[in-house]
């Protein structure tokens, strides 16, 4: 099923804050050590696959998946796991972003005040609803093209449909939101075209991969509205409006920061992390085309950009008193993998520039943090220890893969005696050549499954599980049940760790027995 992604962007991107109740703390689940509250079990569930809310008992399940997590994440502490350098260094990461969010909270969040004014002229915009269209261009000039085109006579729409054929199926090139919502998520293109009429196309509009040529199809609203619509709007009024001062001030203060320790990128670092980057995600004929070297010189003579230790220790940049080497950057940014342009040189290096000057602002904004002890939270330590729990999960699950087992003879067997179920598109029976990897593929699952049921029902004996029956009763009565439910993937882009904005159960248990049996 096709997922939706939904980005949570911020400059910081402090995680959704919830208004906390008694009941948030409610203990539903102990498994070992972990405890699960009741806001972690919502939270998860929220947030998590949809393969769950189809079930008969959706949340009692969500927290079954949840259980096994956490039984397997401790099976991937005993065997030492976490001291490993993929888990510790996310970990690490993890706890430094959300100190930073707890920064964010204390310095930016706490100095957004609005007044009601501005609030009712947010439910206001929150009540226009707008549709808009547009035709991509890649450059200044193609986007001129189109504008002539219609001047010429040719229609929005027939352009329009010339674009969606010629383009990839998954651009829609439309957005259907509201007012107050595109001037937050957008807010140089609700500018742009702000004084457009309905039916009236925009000049072009620079976008940061490109030129926009937009039509507005339509503008409307619903001046009535309940009580209940109008505490919604205001409700999200609030956030929305919230959120764009917060990310006001939160880019002044970032600015500033960077200012008053005028971080300086040495060149030659900077030739070798270009290099290495390039060798990453450039082809050989790129590099060569770019003039991007695969060796630098030493005093052993040319060695390959990944196999010295010398050039790993190189200054990249130096701020204030500190310096971050080579191996400083390429450790954090192996942890975020952000996506370099690569459209040319200068935006392959501009974007390289662009991930160096954030790191220096991650280094800033956690030393300051954690200067002023804010990873000692509570929320901040709670919140850790969930993710590391997931980390150490994925561990401890890929351990147990590693022991399924598949023998030729038993990948021949099993054709054999299933050989009718392996059929091509057509419904054609396929031969053992042709249908080697899917039994291959089906036999791992299934074995994986298996192994997983094994470890469980052992672990379940090894550490003392308890659930809070009566607490998950309660939440399940609560919880509205979803006629369509769809996969929806809420995505923290920015921060010090770009990831998914919450930690909640594995999709891959879709496969797997709900209850242990």
């Amino acid at each position: 099923m096709a997922k939706a992604v939904l980005l949570l962007s911020s400059i910081w991107m402090v995680s959704v804050a919830y208004a906390g109740t008694p009941s948030d703390t409610v203990v539903v689940a102990h498994v070992g050590p972990f405890t699960i509250t009741s806001r972690d079990l919502l939270d998860s569930y929220e947030f998590g696959p949809a393969f769950v809310k189809r079930l008969s008992d959706p949340l009692r399940m969500h927290l079954s998946y949840m259980i096994y997590e956490r039984l397997l994440a401790l099976e991937a502490g005993r065997l030492r796991y976490d001291t490993t350098v993929f888990v510790h260094d996310r970990v690490s990461a993890l706890e430094e972003d959300l100190t930073v969010d707890e920064l964010y909270k204390d310095k930016i969040l706490s100095q957004v005040h609005l007044g009601e004014d501005e609030v009712e002229a947010g439910v206001r915009r929150a009540k226009v609803n707008i549709r808009l269209r547009w035709i991509y261009a890649k450059t200044l000039a193609d986007a001129k093209k189109v504008n002539a085109q219609m001047k010429a006579g040719s229609a929005f729409d027939t352009l329009f449909a010339r674009q969606r054929n010629l383009s990839d199926s998954s651009r829609e090139h439309s957005l259907e939101t509201t007012l107050l919502d595109l001037e937050s998520d957008n807010p140089e293109l609700a500018k742009s075209i702000a004084g457009l009429r309905v039916k009236q196309v925009s000049p072009p509009i620079k976008g940061s991969d490109g030129f926009y040529v937009v039509n507005i199809d339509q503008v409307w609203q619903n001046p009535l509205t309940t009580e209940t619509e109008y505490t919604t709007l205001k409700d999200h009024a609030v956030k929305t409006l919230t959120t764009s001062k917060a990310d006001a001030l939160g880019g002044e203060f970032v600015k500033e920061k960077m200012k008053s320790i005028n971080p300086i990128i040495k060149a030659e670092g900077f030739n070798i992390i270009r290099a290495y980057m390039a060798e990453k995600g450039l082809s050989r004929d790129t590099q060569m085309k770019w003039d991007i070297p695969s060796t630098f010189m030493t005093e052993a003579g040319p060695l390959p950009i990944s196999s010295s230790g010398k050039l790993l220790s190189k200054p990249l940049v130096t701020f204030g008193s500190q310096t971050l080497t080579v191996r400083d950057y390429l450790r954090w940014f192996d942890i975020r993998q952000f996506q370099l342009k690569t459209s040319s040189p200068g935006a392959f290096n501009s974007s390289v520039k662009k991930t160096i000057w954030k790191m220096v602002q991650d280094k800033q904004l956690s030393q300051e943090a954690y200067s002023l002890g804010l990873d000692r939270r509570g929320a901040v330590q709670h919140e850790k220890r969930k993710w590391e729990g997931k980390l150490l999960y994925l561990a401890g699950r890929s351990h147990v893969a590693r022991t399924v087992a598949l023998s030729d003879s038993a990948v021949k067997n099993e054709y054999t005696a299933h050989r009718q179920r392996y059929r091509d598109a057509s419904g054609k029976a396929m031969n053992f050549d042709q249908a080697k990897e899917q039994i291959k593929l089906d036999l791992y699952y299934s074995g994986e499954s298996k192994a997983l049921l094994r470890t469980l029902q052992r672990l379940q004996k090894e550490f003392p599980v308890t659930t809070n029956d009566e607490a998950v009763r309660s939440l399940s009565a609560a919880v509205l049940k979803e006629t369509s439910p769809i996969d929806v993937i809420f995505y923290k882009p920015g921060g010090t760790f770009p990831r998914v904005a919450f930690p909640s159960i594995d999709e891959r248990w879709h496969s797997f027995p709900p209850t242990l049996r």
